[in-house]
């Protein structure tokens, strides 16, 4: 621990590696937008047109703040803050550090006074509308700019681009490009700080990360506030904004647009002494253990949390301390030993002799994060929250996570108006913006409902869509028996010792007959003492089809018993023994079972009617990933996929890969992936000649590494198929983690979108083949359109209402809820084998590991379905 403790200055910076440049091929041309293929309806926006007065000139100027700090062995080493890599508290600390060392700049330099505005972003740009008189600015800076010991000196360094050094505002056409890497984006980069600036200069906002501001006091602002007792969380309004080039009304001269959005977020408290945070949660004691319920269930909401060290040399260090990341609890700093000079010692010790520190919590767990050479140990009464921290969907233990999206799902109309306030309050609809931006107001654009498709059951008997009785528009009801239903012959149903439900498995059966499922009634067996393995042993040893789980919600077995599924390669199904209890007096419970287990059995239950989804030769593949990992950020994580690689092309089946968490998660597992889903179509009905491929999750600045480096994984997949082997393929990108908020205009009222509807021209980019679609009905609040992005085809002559009508009906191809989801299937479906693959992991107390380093191979082998026969299936149902 020594030697680790010594290592917490400030490493320099990490040695970069070159690589081929990326974007200098084009993305898919631009194709013509759908205008016909549906009907017209009226959408209303909360994106904005700029409207910036010509000629007017901007300059940018590239800003160098170095950090010169002494070592231990004397020895000096220097970081530039000015482009920072980290993340989170501490690339917020960064910046905070170029923001003094500016704001001495300008003090000392009349050119950074006199004309201007000055716009600074805080890293390495400064923009201004007018020409600096001095051009070359450096200096050295000793003096009130950071508290740490070992600081020794800050460097600034101004100098104009050498490339883009001047832009104007007649420039916009510049800002895009089929290419993405010769899209210049001087200009959009002026202005996301310039409509910035009045947001920045609000002593009312946080601003967290580079462009989401926050209301301190939130009066007027009709958004109820929350408090959570337990880890003093409180919730947060504010708003988001991007700046961007869209087509506007003329796709040949684009024009720059801002988008608003309001956010609603939970924080955890600024600059808490952990150990008061510690003590807010139910089960704390001074001699909590690590691995007690108690403490698992306060880690669960601490890990990720950035916290600063807070003894010695560290005290009252601000944004120049170390912040060290919550990893996990461990044992007591009296329990935690290490070697110190070859000799034995423990935590609590070490800071007694180190400090003269003795602590009031030895027993209590310790706070183990990760150092420069593996892992260091601190206790939690030494360690102090760091301010502006927004809290994770993994962090929220109670029912934080329902009531944030009771906050967000305002109605539209309630929605629109509430962001338009937060947008005026926090300072991003100003009339106009240094005399030469008009902030105009919300865009309205046409956009077209696609022709809903037709839902066939057995005996080619259709669905009725058009149900004045049916809720909503596009639900429908079965009208057959499935499609396709599959035998049930030799199956288990499996309840806790005491608690069978009498007459459930008759229920089902003839629930399970009505649909046309050959059904035999189940055997029955009970858990005793919590024993699921053995309940699984026995099934595999009986050669079950199928395990069906009823259970009360409270014993919380539903992540155990699909790690024995996995295990065993023994199909599962649970429901609750409270559902159960409905089944008797609900017809649509007991049909949400039989069609789930259909489904997992490989049967079809409805066939989807339509001219763009009767390809059977059409592979279509989905990756998406939930970003989970299984608990812990350390963990590899779980990327899932789809594919309609059965003996029907539209059956839907999957699985997950675990990868190194890195900004291109698809990027290692694409070939060998694609290559499994091919041999397992070509096994189930011969080999395609299309293949499309959506990748979900995905930004703008990865669009060239799709283009250029995943359809180099496809083309090579094909090949190690067949040399000859050379199929036509597609590839889409998708978001939802954009800004753009649209509603549907009707008679003068905001209401949500048709689910079908799409636009793909005004607000999409003008030259990249964009749309945004509504797939589904918000069953509550305001629905989100998802992004769509054509990145690579060798169909240039494939229309867009193709895209768009498919897209479309793949979102009716769920199967188990009769009505659309809110992605096309393989998206879908990928998105829940992601979370199965984290469950899995967090069920096995993570990862493989060997020689100390996580062993992804070993760990896919051991933890995925890859191997397991039901990977033929559609376990995850």
């Amino acid at each position: 621990m020594e030697n680790k403790m010594a290592n917490l200055v400030i490493s320099e910076n990490p040695s970069k590696t070159t690589s081929a440049k990326l974007g200098m091929v084009p993305l898919a041309a631009k194709k013509p937008r759908n205008a016909d293929r549906g009907k017209k309806v009226t959408v209303e926006t909360n994106i904005r047109k700029l409207s910036i007065a010509p000629n007017q000139p901007i300059y940018k100027y590239a800003v160098e703040v170095n950090f010169v700090y002494q070592k231990p062995d004397g020895t000096e080493c220097t970081i530039e803050m000015s482009k920072s890599t980290k993340k989170g508290t501490e690339h917020d600390f960064d910046k905070a550090k170029c923001q003094k060392v500016y704001e001495e700049a300008v003090k000392r330099y009349d050119a950074l006074r006199v004309g201007g505005p000055f716009f600074y972003d805080r890293q390495a740009s400064l923009y201004t509308l007018s020409k600096l008189k001095l051009e070359d600015i450096a200096f050295d800076v000793t003096q009130g700019i950071s508290k740490r010991p070992n600081f020794k000196k800050a460097q600034f360094i101004l100098k104009k681009v050498d490339e883009s050094f001047q832009s104007t505002s007649n420039d916009i056409k510049k800002t895009v490009n089929p290419c993405p890497a010769n899209a210049d984006r001087t200009l959009l980069e002026a202005m996301n700080m310039v409509v910035s600036g009045p947001a920045f200069e609000n002593k009312n906002v946080i601003t967290v990360g580079a462009c989401v501001h926050y209301l301190i006091e939130m009066n007027g602002i009709d958004v109820q506030s929350k408090y959570y007792d337990e880890g003093a969380l409180y919730s947060g309004v504010g708003a988001s904004k991007s700046v961007k080039t869209l087509e506007g009304s003329d796709r040949n001269a684009p024009s720059i647009f801002m988008t608003t959005e309001m956010k609603t977020t939970l924080f955890h408290p600024d600059d808490w002494p952990l150990i008061d945070l510690l003590k807010s949660y139910r089960g704390f004691a001074a001699n909590l253990k690590a691995n007690s319920p108690a403490a698992q269930r306060i880690e669960k909401a601490l890990i990720g949390v950035d916290v600063l060290l807070n003894y010695g040399p560290h005290v009252g260090l601000g944004a120049d301390g170390i912040v060290m990341k919550i990893r996990k609890f461990s044992t007591s700093a009296r329990e935690t030993n290490f070697l110190v000079d070859g000799k034995n010692t423990n935590v609590a010790a070490y800071f007694k002799s180190k400090y003269g520190i003795t602590l009031k919590y030895p027993d209590l767990f310790t706070i183990e994060a990760k150092g420069k050479h593996g892992k260091i140990h601190f206790p939690p009464e030494l360690l102090v929250l760091c301010a502006n921290q927004t809290v994770t969907n993994d962090q929220m233990i109670n029912n934080e996570q329902a009531d944030m999206i009771k906050m967000s799902a305002a109605q539209p109309h309630v929605r629109k108006s509430t962001t338009d306030s937060v947008v005026k309050q926090v300072g991003l609809a100003s009339n106009n913006i240094h005399g030469f931006i008009k902030v105009e107001e919300p865009v309205k654009v046409d956009a077209i409902v696609l022709n809903k498709p037709k839902i066939v059951f057995h005996g080619n008997k259709l669905a009725n869509l058009d149900d004045p009785k049916n809720r909503f528009p596009t639900d429908f009801n079965r009208a057959g028996a499935y499609f396709i239903a599959k035998d049930l012959a030799n199956w288990e149903m499996v309840f806790v010792q005491g608690e069978e439900v009498k007459g459930l498995a008759e229920q089902l059966v003839n629930e399970m007959r009505t649909n046309g499922m050959k059904t035999n009634p189940p055997a029955v067996s009970f858990i005793t003492h919590g024993d699921l393995k053995t309940v699984f042993e026995k099934a595999k040893a009986a050669k079950r089809q199928l395990l069906f789980f009823v259970v009360k919600s409270r014993y919380n077995y539903h992540q155990q018993i699909k790690a024995l599924e996995q295990q065993y390669d023994l199909l599962t199904q649970e429901i609750r023994l409270e559902t159960a209890e409905k089944v008797f007096r609900q017809p649509q419970t007991r049909l949400n079972i039989t069609n789930k287990t259909n489904m997992k059995l490989g049967g079809l239950n409805y066939q989807i009617g339509s001219e763009s989804f009767n390809k059977p030769n059409r592979l279509i593949v989905g990756f998406e990933t939930s970003q989970r990992s299984g608990g812990n950020p350390d963990y590899p994580i779980s990327v899932g996929f789809a594919a309609n690689m059965l003996d029907h092309h539209q059956k839907f089946a999957g699985g997950y890969v675990y990868v190194k968490r890195s900004n291109n998660v698809f990027g290692s597992i694409v070939k060998d992936t694609l290559v499994k889903v091919l041999e397992t179509t070509k096994k189930n009905r011969g080999v395609p000649n299309d293949i499309l491929l959506y990748f979900n999750g995905i930004s703008e600045g990865q669009f060239a590494m799709l283009n250029e480096e995943f359809s180099q994984h496809v083309k090579e997949a094909c090949r190690l198929m067949s040399p000859s082997y050379q199929p036509h393929f597609t590839i889409i990108a998708s978001s939802k983690t954009h800004n753009e908020r649209l509603y549907k205009s009707d008679k003068g009222r905001i209401v949500n979108l048709e689910p079908g509807t799409v636009i793909d021209h005004t607000i999409v980019s003008p030259v990249y083949n964009e749309w945004f679609h509504a797939s589904a009905v918000a069953r509550q609040g305001t629905a989100k359109a998802t992004k769509f992005t054509l990145i690579f085809t060798t169909q240039p002559n494939e229309p867009m209402w193709n895209l768009e009508q498919l897209t479309n009906d793949l979102c009716y191809d769920h199967q188990i809820v009769f009505h659309p989801v809110g992605l096309p299937v393989p998206l879908y479906i990928a998105g829940r084998y992601s979370q199965r693959g984290a469950m899995i992991l967090n069920a096995n107390d993570g990862p493989i590991f060997t020689n100390s380093e996580v062993d992804l191979v070993a760990t896919n082998a051991q933890y995925g379905y890859g191997d397991k026969a039901l990977f033929n299936t559609r376990f995850n149902a």
